[in-house]
């Protein structure tokens, strides 16, 4: 590995120059004020946590909108790297390359998303919204520069630009810790995404720990929601016309016939040999002469059956102008598998009228999938060959389906998904005393309430008595709330003659029988929501009840994909008792804010069901179950999508959420709504109430962009009614990483010997009747950690200047602060608390030099 001045010298070449060190590297810039991370590491890996390295990766990223990061392992390399990305002629290469696999699809090859996946999806959701969801789109494929196709664990979607979100785990990703090779593999991956314009950010299981923070980052980062592109979409069908043809002009003919029969889709597949090529382009000239196309494209694997194809068509069709640019469409444009997945999102759905994929059978390896979803041609051509191993119901779904954006309620009015039926199950079961945690149900109660057999049984008598036995046998999926509740509910299936399986993430193997139609009803926790499809599936049972939005739609949609005799997803909710709670569980009534429920009936058609042959079974077996009765709907979004949370009236405030609390209690405040929920309340404002709060407690407007002023503001005041906030600020900057975050028990040591020596040297180390004045509270360093919060941590935290992650044991700055805050800034703070700590003392007759205070 090079060493600095190597660095040095090399970057000097390409304009750069150094500019701030970190303990990988340092931070280059050049006159253009472009700036690139190198790294050159002399440091072992205990030195060196994986939150610091994502911590100062998004710092910059941030900071810098993009920012290149390149790892100097050799002269060569790093020459390479820079040659890559930096040269300006290389700035707008589309890589019109094969495309090389690189790692798996993960909802190809895993049953559910990994954890660190599925609590980044709810925290999204907690701090911006069910609504904007749909923006965010998990393992999305992506061809890097080099050819190769790797997959994005998330991507959101966004009008000024996406951004890439990756979790990483410290094993597989710390470059102390794995292959330099791969180290840089993982920022070529980066690099590229940078190049084609994404902002890239990654985040550990460390990192999403500390909620707080994540939060504030998220929030930071990914900017206004309203800007997010956040339209729900779901795939329309094509019908597909596949069939093998023994010569060129059978398959001409016959393409030409199904079109005019109103197909548009076609994946014919012919001998090796036979020129499949030539049913292309005499297809083609036929669509040009009959004007049915203005714009066509072609998508071959390779550069050589680019240029193959380029040439034959301009043999043939000499008066066709040919574009090898994707972006500068002609009559045809014709491009690698590579330059069309790079490059698909920036061009109109609508731009192609003619679309061909040759080698059609490599579309799902090389991610084409996505594209040819996205894109809504007149016609959709596949070509293949027989001596290829083909899978055509594989074929057949990548082929088949194009996305459009419409809400779940217009996609079943276009017949896009399947129509949706609902029964309400309901128990007695006593759900009052289930904690709620401000986004959804406390799991450990819910294990504890739903450990009751009835219940069970309740779920399987009403699955054998409409799908077990008669016409309307369905297969099916129970979400449960952990991997016992699976297992005893496929028990309890089992006891009543309904062949069930239970299945997660140590179990997986019912996923084939499933799927082989040999078990007709999965038991699953909620991690099967996301990366699972199996059309078939007809029952979708909510035995977990959750009051996230996101949950409930996601186990929805394991239900909602068309399949060939499948004329409705049932959908039963377990209607519990939640006592005199207002606020209760998502279910399909209050989602589509349905105020009359009927066993069975089709959403959207309470007020004119139509009979349908299922549903006449229905009637006549129990007629006396399909009333129409009212029922009382609390939708939360609708009612309080507006309303501010007391968290987020605390953050509006930019005071701590305990400050809210007490104000509320002591009716300082009154909440908009409340809502009774078990013992406690939950209470919720509106705007307007805000603004009356801001009045009424003279609070100035406080921002992110006021922090740095609003510090010093605070300082500037000097108001030491005891000396706390002194030593606290001196401890944390004793103790304080380069992410601005320190140990709070080495807080806490740091505080407890300062005054100790004190009250050894002097007496007293506070004000008379303080009660740090006494040993045993001196001694006992739970005490002054429990004291550090009260004061003067809460006062820092009220003003968003510092909080506590309880879980790490972690104290913090604020980041926005932490950021702006340089050596100059701290050598003038801990001047200013030096000399007020000196100050106040003197005002006890306590003399002390600066040296007491040197930490």
């Amino acid at each position: 590995m090079l060493s600095q001045s190597q660095v040095n010298e090399v970057m000097a070449c390409f304009g750069f120059s150094a500019m701030q060190e970190h303990k990988l590297g340092c931070l280059y810039e050049d006159k253009h004020r472009q700036m690139v991370v190198v790294d050159f590491w002399d440091t072992p890996p205990s030195d060196y946590h994986y939150v610091e390295y994502t911590s100062l990766q998004n710092r910059l990223m941030h900071q810098y909108q993009g920012i290149y990061r390149f790892f100097a392992l050799s002269e060569h390399a790093l020459h390479s790297q820079l040659e890559n990305f930096l040269r300006s002629e290389l700035q707008h290469k589309v890589a019109d390359i094969a495309i090389h696999t690189y790692g798996a699809h993960r909802n190809e090859t895993h049953l559910d998303p990994t954890p660190p996946e599925f609590n980044f999806h709810t925290t999204f959701e907690e701090v911006f919204g069910s609504q904007y969801l749909y923006a965010l789109r998990p393992e999305e494929v992506y061809i890097d520069l080099n050819g190769h196709r790797r997959y994005i664990d998330f991507v959101l979607h966004r009008r000024q630009g996406n951004i890439a979100i990756e979790l990483n785990g410290e094993r597989y990703h710390h470059p102390l810790l794995i292959s330099q090779q791969k180290y840089l593999s993982q920022l070529y991956k980066q690099n590229s995404l940078v190049h084609d314009g994404l902002l890239v950010y990654r985040w550990s299981n460390r990192g999403m720990r500390d909620d707080f923070k994540f939060k504030e980052q998220l929030k930071d980062y990914f900017g206004d929601a309203s800007q997010f592109k956040a339209t729900p979409y779901f795939k329309g069908n094509r019908q597909v016309s596949f069939e093998l043809y023994a010569h060129q002009k059978d398959a001409i003919e016959s393409i030409s016939d199904k079109r005019s029969q109103g197909q548009n889709t076609f994946l014919t597949v012919l001998p090796t040999g036979t020129g499949k090529t030539e049913v292309f382009i005499e297809d083609f000239r036929r669509q040009l002469q009959q004007g049915a196309t203005q714009h066509a494209l072609a998508i071959v694997p390779t550069v050589n059956l680019k240029d193959q194809l380029v040439a034959r068509v301009q043999q043939q069709l000499p008066l066709v102008e040919i574009s090898t640019e994707i972006d500068t469409p002609l009559d045809l444009t014709i491009v690698t598998n590579a330059a069309v997945v790079r490059n698909y999102q920036h061009l109109p759905s609508q731009l192609f009228d003619y679309i061909l994929v040759d080698e059609a059978h490599r579309a799902a390896a090389t991610g084409l999938s996505k594209a040819l979803e996205y894109f809504t041609p007149r016609t959709l051509l596949g070509l293949t060959a027989t001596d290829e191993r083909l899978d055509q119901k594989k074929l057949e779904d990548i082929f088949g389906h194009y996305h459009v954006d419409l809400t779940l309620q217009q996609a079943m009015e276009h017949g896009l998904v399947p129509p949706i039926r609902v029964f309400r199950l309901e128990s007695n079961i006593d759900f009052s005393k289930v904690r709620f945690n401000g986004k959804d149900f406390v799991k450990s109660d819910l294990q504890k309430t739903i450990q009751i057999p009835s219940r069970d049984h309740l779920i399987a008598d009403i699955l054998q008595k409409y799908f077990v036995g008669n016409a309307l046998q369905k297969q099916g999926i129970i979400f449960c709330v952990d991997v016992k509740h699976t297992e005893r509910m496929a028990q309890t299936l089992r006891s009543v003659g309904i062949n069930a399986k239970s299945v997660h993430a140590k179990d997986r193997s019912a996923i084939d029988e499933y799927f082989a139609g040999e078990v007709q009803f999965l038991c699953a926790c909620e991690l099967l929501s996301e990366g699972w499809d199996a059309p078939q599936t007809s029952v979708v049972v909510m035995a977990r009840p959750t009051m996230s939005k996101a949950l409930y739609l996601q186990q929805l949609g394991r239900g909602t994909r068309l399949a060939p005799n499948k004329e409705a997803l049932y959908v039963i909710d377990i209607i519990d008792n939640y006592g005199p709670a207002l606020l209760q569980p998502w279910n399909l009534h209050n989602l589509f804010n349905i105020g009359h429920y009927r066993a069975f009936a089709e959403v959207g058609e309470y007020q004119h069901p139509v009979l349908q042959q299922e549903l006449l079974v229905l009637d006549g077996l129990y007629e006396q179950e399909r009333k129409i009765e009212p029922i009382d709907i609390f939708n939360f979004e609708q009612e309080f999508g507006d309303l501010f949370s007391e968290e987020q009236l605390a953050r509006e405030l930019f005071i701590s959420t305990g400050t809210v609390r007490n104000w509320i209690k002591k009716q300082d405040i009154t909440p908009t709504r409340s809502i009774p929920f078990g013992k406690s309340q939950l209470h919720y404002f509106s705007q307007e109430s805000i603004e009356q709060i801001k009045a009424e407690k003279n609070i100035k407007p406080r921002t992110e962009a006021t922090r740095f002023d609003d510090f010093w503001e605070f300082l500037g005041k000097r108001d030491y009614t005891f000396s706390y906030k002194i030593i606290f600020l001196l401890a944390f900057h004793a103790n304080c990483d380069e992410n601005g975050e320190a140990q709070t028990e080495q807080i806490a040591k740091h505080y407890q010997a300062f005054y100790q020596r004190l009250f050894t040297e002097f007496g007293q180390c506070e004000k008379e009747n303080n009660p740090l004045n006494r040993t045993e509270h001196l001694q006992d360093l739970k005490y002054l950690t429990r004291s550090i919060a009260n004061n003067p941590f809460e006062k820092f935290e009220r003003k968003r200047f510092f909080y506590q992650s309880k879980e790490l044991s972690l104290t913090a700055m604020d980041s926005l602060l932490w950021d702006k805050l340089g050596k100059q800034d701290w050598a003038k703070i801990q001047d200013q608390m030096i000399q007020d700590g000196i100050n106040y003392f003197h005002k006890l007759g306590i003399t002390l030099s600066k040296t007491y205070f040197e930490f």
